[in-house]
């Protein structure tokens, strides 16, 4: 939501400075306002949809202002205001800088899913999270590795039967699931393995989500 206010809210406050009549300069303003919080909303809900989500509503509010400046336009005539001309270059700019942010924040790299996609563990259970900096991170793919220890007593057995129950209540039903929808080809995936008596979490992002293919056994 706080993105979607920082795209928005300038183009609203340069609405307000542009727009040369009272009427037009509220409805505009409201529409802006109501494409914000109704984007707000779909990330809320649609969280996968996060980009596509920015994107549109950057597009649509900078129609909108648009569609108010050649209403105006064709009931007033040319602008002659000086702050009229200098609001509208603000707002092709600011659109152009967020468009400009938006594609350095969606370049490929490598990226870590947060390990509280399957932490905290049921009661009795340890968990030892490996520091990102000791992490294999290699060209569109990043893993860390969570070792789990069991209660004193409980077999190898059990115990890797109780971590696959949490991951899969944690909504890992499968073990890879995409993090975002038509423009994010990103996925996470977990993958579960029993070493020294211990069960081994792996936990990985990658970049396409084609790319790997993780079974939870």
């Amino acid at each position: 939501m706080l993105l979607v206010l920082m795209l928005v809210g300038p183009m609203l406050l340069l609405w307000l400075v542009m727009s040369r009549t009272p009427w037009t300069r509220w409805i505009i303003a409201a529409g802006l306002a109501g494409q914000a919080a109704i984007a707000g909303m779909l990330v809320h809900f649609f969280p996968r949809g996060f980009l596509e989500i920015s994107l549109s509503v950057l597009v649509l509010a900078l129609a909108t202002c648009v569609t108010g400046r050649l209403v105006e336009r064709r009931r007033l005539g040319p602008a002659g205001q000086a702050r009229v001309g200098v609001a509208t270059h603000l707002l092709a700019g600011w659109s152009l800088v967020a468009l400009l942010i938006g594609a350095t924040l969606w370049r490929p790299a490598p990226f870590f899913p947060a390990t509280d996609k399957v932490l905290p563990l049921p009661d009795g259970l340890r968990a030892t999270v490996r520091s990102s900096g000791d992490a294999n991170c290699g060209s569109g793919s990043c893993t860390r590795t969570i070792t789990v220890t069991g209660r004193p007593g409980q077999g190898d057995d059990d115990l890797y039967e109780e971590v696959k129950r949490h991951v899969k209540k944690r909504g890992w039903s499968s073990g890879c699931r995409p993090t975002g929808w038509l423009l994010d080809q990103t996925a996470e995936c977990v993958e579960l393995a029993v070493v020294d008596n211990r069960v081994t979490i792996y936990l990985s992002g990658h970049r396409d989500d084609s790319s790997h293919v993780a079974t939870i056994g």
